[in-house]
C-alpha cells in the first residue's frame, strides 16, 4: 500500500484559503480542507463551497473532514463541488445509510473520522461499507496542536485488524510522528502546520515527499 502526503488547509478566512492553496500549486496530490462549524467543537472555519467555485479549485483534487454534528446538511453544499471524498465524524453518525447512499449516488467516497479517545469498536457496524478511516492526533479544531502519542498504538492494533482499509493520521504530525506512523501501517498523512507554518512551505513538502521515498 503507498503512503500518501495530504496538505492540510485548516483557516477562518477565504483569504487565507487562497494563500495556502497557492503554496500546493506545484503539489501534484490532493489536499484536505477542514470545516468546523462550532457544532463539533468550538473551532470555526472558513466554510464556503461557493469559493471552491470561484477560485476554480479542480474537481477531486481535496477532501473534506467535516467537523460537525450536522453533516447532513453540510454534505449536499460540498457535494456539489465534487471533493474526492468526504469524512464524517463517527461520533455525529445517526443517519450513516443515508449520507453513504447521498455520496455514492454523487460518486464521492465517505470516509469515517474519529477522535483520538473514541474506541475502535465503535466503526466495527461500519467497515463493511467504507475504505476509509481518518485518525485524529488531537482533540478537533484548530492546526499547530501537541500529538496524542497514544493514538499511535490505536492505529496499529487497527492496522492489524483491517489490513485493506486505508488509514490516515491528522492533528500534530510533525516529522518525527511522520516516520512513526509510516511504520506502523498509516497510509496518508495529513499534515497541517508543520507545513504551512515554516518559512517555506514548497520545500518542507518536497522535504516530507523525499521522506516517504525513502521508507
Amino acid at each position: 500500500m503507498s503512503v500518501e502526503l495530504i496538505p492540510v488547509i485548516n483557516v477562518k478566512t477565504s483569504k487565507k484559503f487562497l494563500e495556502r492553496w497557492q503554496k500546493l500549486k506545484n503539489f501534484s496530490g490532493i489536499f484536505q480542507l477542514d470545516i468546523a462549524d462550532g457544532t463539533f467543537t468550538s473551532w470555526k472555519t472558513w466554510n464556503d463551497p461557493a469559493g471552491i467555485k470561484k477560485y476554480k479549485i479542480p474537481k477531486g483534487s481535496f477532501e473534506v473532514h467535516l467537523m460537525s454534528k450536522v453533516p447532513h446538511i453540510l454534505i449536499p453544499k460540498w457535494l456539489e463541488v465534487a471533493p474526492k471524498r468526504i469524512f464524517v465524524h463517527l461520533e455525529t453518525i445517526k443517519n450513516f445509510n443515508d449520507l453513504l447512499i447521498l455520496c455514492q449516488s454523487n460518486k464521492i467516497e465517505l470516509g469515517l473520522a474519529l477522535k483520538a479517545e473514541t474506541p475502535l469498536e465503535q466503526l466495527n457496524p461500519y467497515l463493511k461499507d467504507i475504505a476509509s478511516v481518518l485518525f485524529l492526533g488531537v482533540d478537533p479544531g484548530p492546526s499547530g496542536q501537541k500529538f496524542q502519542w497514544f493514538v499511535l498504538d490505536k492505529i496499529q492494533k487497527f492496522r492489524r485488524q483491517q489490513p485493506a482499509v486505508n488509514i490516515e493520521l491528522d492533528g500534530g504530525v510533525n516529522e518525527e510522528v511522520f516516520k512513526e506512523a509510516v511504520k506502523i501501517g498509516v497510509n496518508r498523512l495529513a499534515v497541517g502546520s508543520a507545513i504551512f507554518e515554516t518559512k517555506n512551505p514548497e520545500q518542507k513538502i518536497q522535504e516530507l515527499q523525499k521522506l516517504l521515498s525513502l521508507k
